[in-house]
């Protein structure tokens, strides 16, 4: 028996295929206009109530340029 059963040969596995570009850019073009659309609308909508922008927080991780005091008590000494 000069032939090769099928149990002898391991199956080849299926060709590798990259990511569809098509889907890629059609998620990049997607995520991008509902971006635009929703700051768009928020925009809009800051105007027609006439509600002043809100004040962005301040970082908490950097120094504060207002630099509020406060009141510590003080320290006992260590010995």
């Amino acid at each position: 028996m000069s032939s090769k059963s099928p149990l002898t040969t391991p199956p080849r596995p299926p060709p590798r295929k990259g990511p569809n570009p098509y889907l890629l850019l059609g998620m990049v073009v997607i995520s991008s206009a509902s971006f635009l659309l929703l700051t768009e609308k928020r925009h809009n909508d800051q105007q027609a109530s006439g509600q002043a922008r809100r004040k962005e927080m301040a970082n908490p991780l950097l120094p504060s340029r207002q630099a509020e005091l406060v009141d510590l008590p003080p320290r006992r000494k260590v010995e």
